[in-house]
């Protein structure tokens, strides 16, 4: 087991890469948070030795300083589980938005998933709690958190964060207010993230249809995550105690907590976001209106007036459209269905423009591939990772050198981005196991197992699981008759004899 105190101690790089300064964050239940430098940014890595005892602020002077979340080695990673934080990983880096704290690379180490993150010198929420604040700085606070919480609710399928508090909403060089740990802890789309226990978040900030059985992640406990917030900093008190919505639901007298020296908008806001009932609560767009005007529920005279409007303009257009039916029989007009372009003519056409010599047709037919690959089709997903990955093949190191990505005399790239993508697609064709594709599964199976027994500069060496793909590979190669393939895996597998 990877004991983090005592590798920072022993002063080796994390993964290679990162020197840990301090722990930032120890109390969460799946991971520890480090502040590290990045020692690829610096220009003269010799002077590592002089960082010792500097703060971060000085250390910047060296080289770049992140933050790096490391899961607990309880977390160790079998096959499906590299897929699934793989998975999780890809949703969470096309996340973008102002007030979402966005992990910039991943890996695994050891066995050990992390993620790297930027380094925020201003800390977290958790430095407002029980402070005298200016209430236009919470309506701000209000409006840049419901901001990056409706971004994550309006994707399809949507993020659900499931444990927003404090501690998760940090403070960044511009003084906004930005959502962390979304994503790799939450669900999607009612799937359990791989690294959620059965109740995943923080017991305090829970709402009180998390305690119920089998229920399913919703927007609406967020909000109330988000109400408990608000309240811990305005009072320095979550507002049920630690039980949060379980103590709400157990009791039905329970009131409201009291919110002493608030504007009545403001407090009739965070009691909507606490009701028991979730379908009273607002939602993250409407607190978005709300903070924006400073107001709770919103008010507006010529809202009255607007709606008159329209309702007289609705019954003159109505009885005028009456008489017009009355003396005219109204055209039909018949809308032929609109052809959908079947998927492998899409396919052909996207690996037209990749294998063209103009970098635009390249770029044209990676997005184009690209989303046949997040519809699981496996040609695509199989063409995304031979363009990134591990290959010698003139076309796919062609396609690399158009994109500009740096590879070393093996052809494999020297930024581990890329690896990572590809191995990310070889297992999600592996983990879709269709058996139409068996030529692909084999070739796809056999070049996971390369990272993990040949020697490169991104992997670790792990021959188990190697052994485990190579014979995973064999069994699809013997479906698919490709006797040329087998033969490489039979002397691969001669080295583990």
């Amino acid at each position: 087991m990877l004991d983090i105190e005592q590798f920072a101690e022993s002063g080796e790089l994390f993964d290679g890469h990162y020197k840990l300064i301090r722990p930032l964050s120890t109390d969460g239940a799946t991971a520890d948070v480090w502040t590290a430098l990045d020692t690829n940014t610096m220009s003269d890595i010799s002077q590592l030795n002089e960082i010792e005892g500097l703060t971060e602020d000085e250390i910047e002077a060296y080289g770049l300083v992140i933050a790096i979340k490391i899961y607990r080695p309880h977390n160790a990673l079998d096959i499906e589980g590299e897929q699934r934080f793989r998975d999780e990983y890809m949703i969470v880096f096309n996340c973008h938005h102002t007030n979402l704290i966005h992990p910039t690379h991943f890996s695994i180490f050891q066995g050990i998933p992390y993620l790297v993150l930027p380094y925020c010198r201003f800390g977290s929420s958790e430095r407002l709690i029980g402070r005298e604040i200016d209430e236009n700085e919470i309506w701000k606070y209000i409006l840049d958190v419901s901001s990056g919480l409706a971004y994550l609710h309006a994707l399809q399928p949507p993020i659900i964060h499931q444990d927003i508090k404090p501690g998760n909403i940090l403070i960044d060089d511009n003084n906004n207010f930005a959502i962390t740990d979304f994503g790799i802890s939450s669900k999607r789309g009612g799937q359990h993230g791989y690294y959620e226990e059965e109740n995943s978040g923080t017991m305090a900030y829970m709402a009180p249809e998390r305690f119920e059985e089998e229920v399913e992640p919703e927007p609406e406990s967020d909000i109330w995550a988000v109400g408990a917030t608000l309240c811990e900093i305005l009072t320095g008190n979550v507002p049920f105690g630690e039980e949060g919505g379980w103590a709400q639901l157990q009791d039905a007298t329970i009131g409201m907590p009291a919110l002493p020296k608030i504007s009545p908008d403001l407090q009739r806001l965070i009691y909507a976001c606490l009701a028991k009932d979730k379908t009273q609560r607002p939602t993250a767009q409407q607190l978005i209106e709300s903070a924006k005007a400073k107001q709770y529920p919103i008010k507006s005279k010529k809202s009255l007036y607007i709606t008159l409007i329209i309702i007289g303009i609705l019954l003159i257009g109505g009885l005028s459209f009456g008489l017009t039916r009355f003396f005219t029989e109204p055209e039909v007009v018949v809308t032929p269905p609109v052809q959908e372009t079947p998927i492998n003519e899409r396919y052909d056409a996207a690996l037209r423009n990749m294998n063209s010599e103009n970098l635009d047709s390249l770029n044209k037919g990676l997005l184009e591939m690209e989303k046949l690959a997040g519809d699981d089709y496996v040609p695509a997903l199989y063409q995304m990772a031979f363009t990134y990955g591990w290959y010698s093949d003139s076309i796919s190191v062609k396609r690399k050198q158009m994109l500009g990505i740096e590879m070393d005399e093996t052809y494999i790239p020297k930024s581990d981005r890329y690896s990572n993508k590809a191995v990310a697609f070889f297992t999600r064709i592996m983990e879709l196991n269709d058996s139409t594709y068996a030529d692909l599964n084999a070739n796809a199976t056999y070049r996971l197992a390369c990272y993990y027994v040949m020697p490169n500069s991104i992997y670790q060496p792990n021959y188990e699981k190697g052994k485990r793909y190579l014979l995973r590979s064999k069994e699809w190669a013997t479906i698919a008759g490709d006797q040329t393939l087998i033969e490489k895996i039979d002397r691969g597998l001669a080295t583990f004899e």
